[in-house]
This record gives structure tokens, sequence and C-alpha cells, in this order.
């Protein structure tokens, strides 16, 4: 999966926290930013040298435990942790939705046995990046629905919430444009 859509996922799961459970929304962006941290075996791999990492190395529990574990001591914040569990986990989830999978409690497993998750989405295939393009975009118009029906204090099934949610998926496909020529121009000014 893109960045982008590791950051609506993580938004997604971040604000399933904040309406269903009343937490802050500095989770929600907590969330966001650690959806994309996995993907740091990715940068090891591809200009460090570090050979058949990517998906290994960063996408596992014990990789979410440790950086967890290492924020909660150093910031002795428990919604800092758990803000990077649920994003890290969310990318989980949607890496497990793509053809090569992922291993969850990495060394363990092997390819399509136990500890390792794999769906139908080929990142090579030009149809399947199109529906992760839309599939990054209605969840994240559902975070942004959800955020608003929380925020304004709408009924979800009423004229004002379906009016919000026209407002909102149009502004959650405009997002996932814009944030698609952003994320592609930090890449490649960081030059990964």
């Amino acid at each position: 999966m893109k960045l982008k859509t590791h950051i609506a996922f993580g938004l997604f799961f971040g604000v399933l926290f904040y309406y269903f459970l009343d937490f802050g929304f500095e989770l929600v962006l907590i969330t966001g930013f650690a959806a994309f941290l996995p993907d740091f075996d990715f940068t090891l791999q591809n200009k460090l040298g570090f050979s058949g990492v990517h998906r290994k190395l960063c996408h596992n529990i014990w990789f979410m435990i440790l950086v967890s574990f290492v924020v909660f001591v150093l910031f002795g914040s428990f919604i800092l942790s758990l803000g990077i569990i649920i994003g890290i986990i969310s990318h989980f989830v949607a890496d497990s939705l793509t053809v090569s999978g992922i291993y969850w409690v990495y060394p363990y497993g092997k390819k399509g046995k136990k500890f390792h998750t794999s769906g139908p989405f080929s990142m090579s295939d030009k149809n399947h990046r199109r529906r992760e393009r839309l599939i990054g975009t209605v969840v994240l118009t559902l975070a942004g629905y959800l955020f608003l029906i929380n925020e304004v204090n709408i009924a979800m099934i009423s004229s004002y919430g379906f009016v919000g949610f026209g407002i909102v998926a149009s502004l959650g496909y405009v997002v996932m444009n814009k944030l698609d020529k952003a994320i592609g121009k930090v890449i490649k000014s960081l030059g990964l």
C-alpha cells in the first residue's frame, strides 16, 4: 500500500477510538503519523542496502511493542503509546490486504502459512492501484464523517447527516489527491 493509504487507514482507526471511546483528537493525529512507521524497513532495504527486510523487520508485533515501549519510557504518555500501537496496527491491516502480506510475528511463520496474512491486492497491477486509491478515499471519508458527526453533533441517519456525508466524501476525494501530490513531493525531496 502507498503512504497516503496508510495515513488514511491510521486516521480512520484513530477516529474510531475518538468517536466510539471518546479519546481526544490528538490520538487521531498520532495514529495518522504512526501509520507509516513500519515502512522504515523499506528505507533500510532500498537506501541502506539491507536486502529482503521490507515487510519483515518493522512489519511485526515486536516492532510495534518496541516502538510503543520506547515512546512510553521517553515521554511517559499512555495516549502517545496507544496512538502508535493503533497507527502501526492500521498499517499491518492495510498491508495484510496485499498479495505480499505481512508476517505478524516475524521471524515466525512462512508465506501462506501460520502468522502470515495476505489479501487480493497486487500493487504492481494498475487496476488494483485504482482500487487502493478508492479504498483510501473511502476510509478517509468515513474518518472525516465520523469526526464531523461527533463534533457537530448531528444524527448519522438524517438529512443533515446525508448532506454532511456528501460534503465529506467530496473533501475526502480532494484530500486524497492533494495528499498524494504532497507526499510525492516530500518523498522526492528526501530522495526516498
